[in-house]
């Protein structure tokens, strides 16, 4: 019997989140239908857990769309109602609102739509032709009458004093005034030929005119036409029975199916340009302060990223508005818009909340990002085994999962006892529970064989020691740059890769290839400071059993050189895969000069460098370095 996919895929995904285990790192990617995938990222220096739907508008079984609580502005529903209704598989946070009234700020389109005109912030956009934009637009709306044509100030906000405001169905039962606005005249518009289109041109005939007024009723297929003050100008243009244009333009041109607004654009064409772009601004204690955030993305393929990084709690401290866009063009995001953070940050998938809110509850939203599936069945042909990466500690546990779908992601049960499990280049045990159980540091794989199915992952087990400070994890691009003598100048390089890493998207890679008849170093220069109190020097280390030999150069406070060895000079790198490697600094030794001294605190990492000085030993190869830190 077919288990349904959204309860088991929710418990999945909150016993990621709820385990007790206080993991270095946890990555994980679930595939939910064809076209969307969940991710999540969870490591411990500094605390964060970062959560990741992919989509792929492309795919016919997914349908993205922006959705208003109790489909009415000023309203405010939780995420989870919202997502039930609407028979959505994930819905994310929107655009920020009043807090006292639920209104919304920015540009709204639903299924084509206009529900809300845009302020000077940006967008993410969803073209009829199902392309996503994220920039800054403006909408533009004249009613035209055969007496002249009415500029609309505002829609389906309420009416100042001195302005023509369009009221549609979507703003709720009546009209609305301002506070400094004084009763005027509305104007019924009946028998809309549609839905109020951005763009595009629809008719209405004019209807009921109600004199001094401060609401009246919207009429569910229409809208009303509020003047007040000087706007009264126009109403000799309308007359009850004549028919009328309403006109709305979008600058620069586009044909807008969804659309929703946002707080701060972070990146443009894979460029950082928080705070750059004209935007309104934000207050610093939004953007400045590390708060829970959700963000919007696209990458170069047009692929369409919601991001939800938890905040104010132990496992997350959230970040701030330039820390996330560093972190977004890290992973390839090329344009990048934040959306409401803080409590209003939630995730639903399933409609289960899978993010941690930092109110402790589900903030009533006014309005969502959501994604409706449709899929067909299949038969069960993916097996995969969740986390998908994991670092651990020795000693400790983890409790792995298995999922068994269809390629649309529809889920299957699993017999237990069916289930064969396997280390491989692993110190330690797994129950037939699918427990692992870490003993020494190392690296290798947990596999799971079910019904023919393989599915496997990586795993490192790292020292009990715990981890101070990251010093550099080469998220950044940061710049580098190589010297020494025995290798070959043209195969022989220094590179940013997102191909291996242990923490984030990216890690350091060394292209190697030496050369016989003569010891062979190759420098890789990083100019790290070195925290005053540190004891020990960390790093990952993902090797190809080249048997080199691996060092650090340092400098201490009085321009001092001193080496250490991350490796044995006899053994080398003589492993396959990731390894956790740390030098003691008490035990360095000075380069040159008298070998009684000490080293004068702080420290500096000058380098970390390549060794071989046997001819037999030299070769090509590639080496990996990520996350180096201070313990």
């Amino acid at each position: 019997m077919r288990i349904p996919k959204v309860g088991i895929l929710t418990v999945l995904l909150i016993l990621f989140l709820s385990s007790s285990l206080y993991a270095q790192i946890i990555f994980d990617q679930v595939l939910i239908a064809p076209g969307i995938n969940y991710s999540l990222t969870m490591i411990d220096i500094p605390p964060l857990t970062i959560h990741t739907v992919e989509l792929d508008l492309s795919s016919p079984f997914i349908q993205v769309e922006t959705i208003l609580a109790s489909d009415s502005l000023m309203r405010r529903e939780t995420l989870t109602s919202m997502a039930r209704r609407s028979g959505a598989t994930v819905a994310i946070n929107g655009d920020f609102f009043d807090p006292t009234t639920g209104m919304i700020v920015n540009l709204m389109v639903s299924n084509g739509e206009l529900v809300k005109l845009p302020i000077s912030r940006g967008i993410f956009a969803i073209t009829k032709d199902r392309k996503p934009i994220i920039s800054m637009l403006s909408v533009n709306i004249n009613i035209e009458t055969q007496y002249g044509i009415i500029p609309i100030n505002n829609l389906n906000t309420p009416r100042g004093a001195n302005e023509p405001v369009l009221f549609t169905s979507r703003f709720g039962s009546n009209t609305l005034i301002s506070a400094n606005a004084l009763a005027g005249v509305d104007i019924e518009l009946l028998d809309f030929s549609q839905a109020l289109p951005c763009p595009g041109i629809i008719t209405a005939k004019i209807g009921n005119i109600y004199y001094g007024v401060s609401s009246s009723p919207i009429p569910k297929s229409g809208g009303i036409l509020s003047l007040g003050g000087r706007a009264l100008s126009y109403l000799p243009y309308l007359k009850p029975g004549e028919e009328l244009r309403i006109i709305t333009r979008v600058i620069p041109p586009i044909d807008i199916s969804q659309a929703i607004g946002g707080g701060a654009i972070l990146l443009k064409d894979g460029s950082i340009v928080f705070n750059t772009t004209g935007e309104l601004p934000l207050p610093k204690e939004v953007t400045d302060k590390k708060n829970p955030l959700t963000a919007i993305g696209i990458d170069s393929s047009g692929k369409v990223y919601l991001i939800l990084v938890d905040g104010r709690n132990p496992k997350s401290e959230g970040m701030n508005y330039l820390e996330l866009a560093n972190y977004l063009k890290s992973i390839g995001i090329k344009d990048a818009l934040t959306l409401d953070g803080g409590g209003s940050s939630q995730l639903v998938i399933g409609e289960k909340v899978i993010n941690n809110p930092s109110d402790g509850r589900e903030r009533p939203l006014p309005n969502a990002i959501i994604v409706k599936t449709v899929r067909p069945q299949g038969e069960p042909k993916i097996l995969s085994l969740h986390p998908r990466r994991l670092t651990v500690k020795e000693g400790e546990t983890y409790n792995f999962s298995l999922l068994l779908q269809d390629i649309y992601g529809n889920i299957f049960p699993i017999s237990q006892e069916k289930i064969v499990w396997k280390l491989e280049g692993l110190a330690g045990y797994i129950s037939k529970d699918g427990i692992f159980y870490a003993q020494t540091s190392g690296s290798g794989k947990i596999i799971a064989v079910f019904n023919g199915l393989t599915a496997e992952s990586e795993i490192t087990v790292v020292p009990l020691q715990k981890i101070s400070k990251v010093l550099e994890d080469f998220e950044n691009n940061i710049l580098l740059s190589i010297s020494g003598s025995g290798f070959d100048l043209n195969l022989t390089k220094v590179s940013i890769s997102d191909s291996k890493f242990i923490s984030g998207k990216k890690s350091l890679k060394l292209d190697y290839s030496l050369i016989r008849n003569g010891p062979s170093f190759i420098y890789i220069n990083l100019n790290i400071p070195i925290p005053k109190d540190s004891r020990k020097i960390g790093l990952y280390v993902y090797g190809d059993n080249s048997g080199h030999w691996l060092r650090g150069l340092f400098r201490d406070n009085n321009g001092r050189l001193w080496v250490g060895n991350f490796t044995s000079a006899s053994r080398g790198i003589d492993w396959e895969g990731w390894r956790y490697l740390e030098l003691e600094l008490s035990n360095l030794e000075v380069f040159v000069g008298d070998r009684s001294v000490k080293p004068e605190y702080p420290l500096e990492l000058l380098q970390v460098y390549l060794v071989q000085l046997k001819d037999e030993k030299k070769n090509q190869g590639v080496i990996y370095i990520d996350l180096i830190q201070s313990l």
